[in-house]
């Protein structure tokens, strides 16, 4: 039994399904090709018989082998001669990798297999040639005349006509006339008037002060204006006025602003005098301003704790009527350095001990690095047993787990083979945690089961 090149043909896959084809694929990229009750599988059959997921056909190194399991029965033509499955099986012909049976193929094969109530049939053919792409005869499609919708069209081109022509009117309008003063709202008008009366009153002035001398007696007459009161109205001044004059005035603008700043909201009351009338509300918190202060130090004095309500009345404690002041003292606070003490609820830990068992590996596996990999990732197995036991603190018992390493690592056809737990959640679990684990790319597929022994610490 010779193995040939698939390079040159593709591989035909159907499958009947209760005496109907339900199914008929031709791969002509060559792959492995699966069978099982999962949307993942190529070919999806009902049987409690297959994993979710069985590799039937198994493609490596431009080759495929026929994967069958004890309970399949079929025939299969290779090289001219027919082979029974079900009698090559029995007497051991064929090569065993776990629990499955491999029958290496040739490209002249082909035959049907039997799983439960389904066949599948296969062969390998010649690629045959890709369908053109469909399309309609010039007669049908027309020319592209024909594919105007005419209402539509004259539709948009009487929009776009009639914009357009909107627009060149619009440009052809001649702009508007002025505005008199009369025909402008009172709010504007008023402003403008006001502009146009200050241009017509400001008259150049000849002689203006260029020396320093000059400045300052600028300077004093503003200060003799300004001591006159502020009620009387200010004068407007003729004729420009110099650098000095103008930093002096903004020297007066921003004393006055600071002064009515002063006297309100937070800037009066940070500016206010303590008892002796030398400081502010500040200093009398932190001792005259002092840097080296510290809030213990400002806050040590405090012998009372008042919760604001009228005007001169102090907190009170106990019930309506009490006369004894509410001190701060009153608070309780264990440790005067400011630690409180505050006793966390513990709450019951519930542990438990999981122990992997003696694995059986079929296969050119190596049984020491997956042995390693396995301990490796024993702790996320424990982590679904914990998470059961929070619910079930009595859960207990052993779950034996069965997967195939293919020819990548990877571990697939993950099933649970034995199981006394009998948690759905522990099981689901364990079977995803399983589907991520990697391992050493072997020379040929296998399949290894491992027992994990779960016990509740007592």
């Amino acid at each position: 039994m010779t193995q040939g090149s698939v390079a040159d043909k593709v591989l035909r896959v159907g499958v009947i399904y209760n005496g109907k084809i339900i199914d008929e694929q031709v791969f002509r990229k060559p792959e492995t090709i699966y069978i099982g009750d999962t949307a993942k599988a190529h070919f999806v059959i009902p049987s409690s018989a297959l994993p979710n997921r069985f590799p039937i056909f198994y493609y490596k190194s431009g080759k495929y082998e026929l994967v069958v399991m004890e309970n399949m029965t079929g025939k299969v033509s290779l090289k001219g001669k027919v082979i029974d499955i079900e009698e090559v099986v029995k007497k051991g012909m064929l090569k065993k990798r776990g629990s499955a049976y491999i029958l290496p193929l040739s490209t002249d094969a082909r035959g049907k297999i039997v799983v439960g109530s389904a066949i599948v049939l296969f062969q390998f053919i010649t690629p045959p040639p890709k369908p053109p792409k469909l399309r309609l005869p010039r007669s049908i499609r027309g020319s592209w005349l024909q594919m105007i919708d005419w209402p539509l069209a004259a539709i948009q081109g009487s929009i776009f006509i009639v914009g357009y022509a909107f627009i060149f009117w619009m440009y052809g309008l001649p702009d508007p006339a002025p505005k008199t003063l009369e025909q402008i709202d009172n709010r504007f008008a008023r402003l403008i008037a006001d502009v146009d009366q200050m241009k017509e009153k400001e008259k150049p002035v000849d002689e203006t002060p260029t020396t320093d001398e000059g400045a300052a007696k600028t300077a004093k007459k503003e200060e003799k204006k300004s001591d006159a009161g502020a009620d009387e109205p200010v004068k407007k001044r003729k004729g420009p006025r110099d650098a000095a004059t103008r930093a002096q005035e903004e020297a007066m603008r921003l004393s006055e602003m600071k002064k009515k700043v002063a006297g309100l909201g937070l800037m009066k009351m940070l500016g206010s005098t303590g008892g002796d009338s030398s400081f502010g509300i500040v200093s009398d918190v932190l001792g005259e301003g002092a840097k080296d202060r510290d809030i213990d130090s400002a806050l040590s004095g405090v012998k009372q704790i008042g919760v604001a309500t009228d005007a001169g009345q102090r907190s009170r404690k106990g019930d309506a009527g009490a006369t004894e002041t509410a001190k701060i003292d009153d608070l309780k606070v264990a440790d005067s350095a400011g630690k409180v003490k505050v006793g966390a609820v513990k709450e019951k830990e519930i542990t438990g001990s999981t122990k992997v068992g003696a694995p059986e590996i079929e296969g050119t596996l190596d049984r020491g690095a997956i042995n390693k990999i396995v301990k490796q990732n024993s702790p996320a197995i424990q982590r679904c047993y914990l998470n059961a036991l929070k619910t079930n603190p009595q859960l207990k018992g052993r779950i034996e787990v069965t997967w195939m390493i293919n020819a990548d690592g990877r571990a697939e056809s993950v099933q649970i083979t034995e199981d006394t737990v009998k948690d759905g959640g522990v099981t689901s679990c364990i079977k995803s945690v399983v589907s991520r684990w990697r391992f050493p790319k072997p020379e040929d597929p296998g399949i290894v089961a491992f027992p994990f022994i779960f016990t509740p610490a007592e």
